[in-house]
């Protein structure tokens, strides 16, 4: 049996690069660059006014007390005033305009007097290129805007789009087979009388699309050699699978046994860790497989723990360590030989998180996972807990806002 760090430096040592793609920038939220993205121009493209005011010379507002400063136009935002300025003269400007070479100073409008179209006195004391935007002061003209590697927000598509970009090199999402098994599976809607409803499918389509892959849902495959291996002749077309039950020691558990004889290579199998302990990672050609216990608690934590990582492996994002510190609430006994993940109700209070964890902890009970919106994480064997005790937690919201 595997620790639960090995394990996850295993899976993530078996990535390879994805292929990339062209696509349009207002096609590109939550796309990863694979290309460094430039500016297609300067920004602002020439000298603008960073405020409704007056374009002045600086050296005409020594004397002004003697001789007045006439405004012989205005300047707004895709209109500049195309004419020269002497000695002695200004234009009125608004945000955003073009400031006219001849002049090197704003003036704001509530600085100054104007009498008779004429600049007579301003309470503002000058320096030279005051509330100017500079040429390219923002980004210029084949600069790097965003790197390769980077996630592309709405931030960095506003950006990317006003350096004039419309299209975006990304690289092409992973794609991710999901397959539930088991005789006891039935489709939602149905009357049912016995089974259970097969809801981890659509949990994890739900965790893996919201991380930036894509998934197809392959259905479910009844414990027997002949359906799972019907589900699974087209496995060579996704990047990764990952299958929901029959990954235990049960006679009817099959998954890994049919997986081996479709040749994958199996890497390792159990993992110290409750829930998700009989977890499976192997390698069919190109396809990299997980096979998470049926239970959906396993199933979830086991695609946050190992799922999320390997899709932002893949992806050349870094996956960040989401644990925290909070307070338990509570005492917790000493824990055995595998690493724990407790569903927990965190809240925050006086800049420090407090984790409850919740009284019914058995894999099977997704109505806990719901009502939780965090995980206490415990090392393998770790001493009691006591109420205000620091322990280590992990955040849904940490890992994204639909976790």
């Amino acid at each position: 049996m595997i620790g639960v760090n090995e394990a996850i430096k295993t899976v993530l040592s078996k990535t390879r690069n994805l292929s990339e793609q062209t696509i349009l920038l207002n096609k590109s939220l939550g796309r990863v660059t694979s290309k460094n993205i430039y500016a297609k121009l300067n920004n602002p493209p020439e000298n603008v006014s960073s405020m409704d005011g007056y374009a002045v010379k600086s050296s005409n507002l020594k004397n002004i007390s003697k001789i007045a400063i006439k405004v012989i136009g205005e300047s707004s935002a895709g209109k500049p005033y195309k004419k020269k300025i002497k000695n002695f003269e200004c234009i009125q400007i608004f945000t955003g305009a073009k400031v006219p070479k001849e002049t090197d100073i704003i003036l704001l409008q509530e600085n100054v007097l104007i009498k008779n179209n004429t600049l007579t006195y301003t309470t503002q004391k000058p320096v030279k290129g005051q509330y100017i935007r500079k040429k390219g002061s923002n980004f210029k003209k084949n600069s790097i805007i965003i790197k390769k590697n980077e996630l592309l927000t709405s931030r960095k598509i506003g950006l990317a789009l006003s350096a004039n970009n419309t299209n975006v090199n990304v690289y092409k999402k992973p794609k991710v087979a999901i397959l539930a098994t088991g005789n006891e599976l039935k489709k939602p809607g149905q009357n049912i009388r016995s089974g259970i409803i097969s809801s981890n499918t659509l949990l994890l389509i739900s965790i893996i699309n919201s991380i930036g892959a894509i998934s197809t849902d392959l259905g479910s495959a009844r414990d027997t050699i002949k359906s799972l291996k019907n589900k699974l002749r087209n496995i060579n077309n996704y990047d990764i699978l990952i299958t929901t039950g029959g990954a235990s020691v049960g006679k009817h558990d099959l998954v890994k046994e049919v997986l081996i004889q479709l040749g994958m290579k199996l890497i390792f199998w159990k993992v110290a860790m409750r829930p998700g302990k009989p977890l499976i990672f192997g390698k069919l050609n190109k396809t990299l497989i997980l096979g998470f216990p049926g239970n959906p608690v396993s199933a979830f934590v086991s695609s946050i723990i190992f799922a999320k990582p390997l899709i932002f492996k893949l992806l050349k994002l870094n996956h960040k360590d989401e644990v925290k510190k909070g307070i338990i609430t509570k005492n917790l006994n000493k824990n055995d030989k595998r690493q724990e993940y407790l569903r927990a109700i965190i809240s925050y209070k006086n800049n420090t998180y407090f984790a409850n964890p919740l009284s019914a902890q058995d894999s099977s009970m997704n109505l806990a996972l719901s009502k939780a919106n965090g995980l206490i994480v415990r090392k393998a064997y770790a001493p009691i807990s006591k109420k205000g005790d620091k322990v280590s937690i992990i955040l849904f919201s940490d890992l994204h806002t639909n976790i």
